[in-house]
């Protein structure tokens, strides 16, 4: 009957620090998206360079993402190791990408970093310490 449904066991539950990388990585996206513009404005130090360092780890950092999104949506045994890796990426993304792209002050950089960096910090060790959950690994189980 259709009310009869049993409810999911603690296997087919998504563990709360796949849910909370999957709330980072889409924060991600759409941080990266709305500074895409800016970033593809951004002059790097030299005049003469073809690119800038900031434009290729935004596009490696945004490839990288998209990658653990996709593969972590269909449950990949490597989607486990590159959410580890996408976990250490809010103290560059949330302290080092504003004050550069957004070219701060030197006074408002270092008042940027001072907030930022701790609460970088707090995130990359939260999502990394639910990560390396027994449960959590076990989430990524298809070959």
């Amino acid at each position: 009957m259709p009310g009869d449904e049993t409810p999911p066991t603690d296997s087919e539950r998504t563990p709360l620090g796949v849910l909370l990388w999957f709330g980072w990585a889409f924060l991600l996206l759409a941080i990266t998206g709305l500074l895409l513009p800016k970033i593809i404005d951004f002059v790097d130090f030299s005049a003469r360079a073809p690119f800038s360092l900031l434009g290729i780890f935004m596009m490696a950092e945004l490839a990288l993402v998209i990658f653990g999104i996709t593969v972590a949506l269909q449950r990949k045994r490597v989607a486990w190791r590159l959410a580890l890796l996408i976990s250490f990426l809010p103290v560059p993304i949330l302290a080092g990408l504003p004050p550069a792209v957004l070219g701060f002050t030197g006074d408002a950089a270092t008042g940027w970093y001072t907030l930022f960096i701790p609460v970088g910090l707090v995130i990359s060790a939260i999502l990394v310490v639910l990560l390396l959950r027994r449960s959590a690994r076990a989430y990524f189980s298809e070959d």
